[in-house]
């Protein structure tokens, strides 16, 4: 069992308790310490927990290494605040741990962006498995920007596009079901396209031709602390 695990059936035990043993049975009271209660010691901990690991990380860096007056700036409270908001409303450690290095990030070189509210709602909406596929199409569009120029197209096809194709015959250890289910709900959130109708007029199966879009690298700049090329 995790921690978050252990945290909730703890505070089920006690609310449990609660109601169990209430001398005055009041739905309003009840569900005010049982209910709201309960969720706000979760939280509590949550955020607790998380500002601890990021206390004991900073006290690890270098002093060097972080910006004393941006941490004190309004940008940082703003942002702070927005991934902690989000940090208390998920129980995904990888989620969390993602939120922390996007912190983490930010302190040591500020990202400039108007959309850092738009990155951090899609980096609660996906899992890292997206990631890995983000990743997997960035490195496929990396190999074509180095080897399509000399090689030009092949049967209608580049290089890259041939590439991509090949690469994902496994499905990237995904099985298939899988496989397009994320790469849809990246393509939903505009971080992927579907290069289908551009190349092959929709004679080919949709989602077999993927390229990563400006806005999905993008987002992996943010996630991974690569300052905007």
């Amino acid at each position: 069992m995790d921690e978050d695990s252990k945290i909730q059936l703890k505070h089920a035990a006690i609310s449990a308790k609660n109601v169990v043993f209430s001398s005055i049975p009041v739905c309003g009271t009840i569900l005010d310490e049982v209910l709201f209660g309960y969720r706000s010691r979760v939280k509590q901990e949550r955020l607790n927990r998380f500002v601890e690991e990021l206390e004991k990380y900073l006290r690890s860096m270098r002093s060097g290494d972080i910006d004393q007056e941006y941490l004190k700036s309004e940008e940082f409270g703003d942002i702070f605040e927005s991934i902690l908001r989000r940090v208390v409303n998920t129980a995904s450690e990888e989620k969390v741990h993602r939120y922390k290095k996007i912190l983490l990030n930010e302190i040591k070189h500020i990202y400039e962006s108007d959309f850092k509210e738009t990155f951090l709602d899609i980096a609660f909406r996906i899992n890292d498995d997206q990631i890995l596929i983000l990743n997997h199409f960035r490195e496929v569009k990396e190999c074509e920007s180095e080897g399509s120029t000399e090689q030009g197209a092949v049967d209608g096809r580049d290089e890259g596009a041939e590439a991509s194709l090949k690469c994902k015959e496994d499905f990237l250890g995904f099985d298939e079901g899988k496989y397009f289910f994320y790469v849809q709900d990246l393509v939903s959130k505009s971080l992927l396209y579907d290069e289908i109708i551009a190349l092959f007029g929709g004679e080919t199966k949709p989602y077999t031709n993927l390229r990563i879009t400006p806005f999905g690298e993008e987002f992996l700049r943010f996630v991974e602390g690569f300052p905007a090329q």
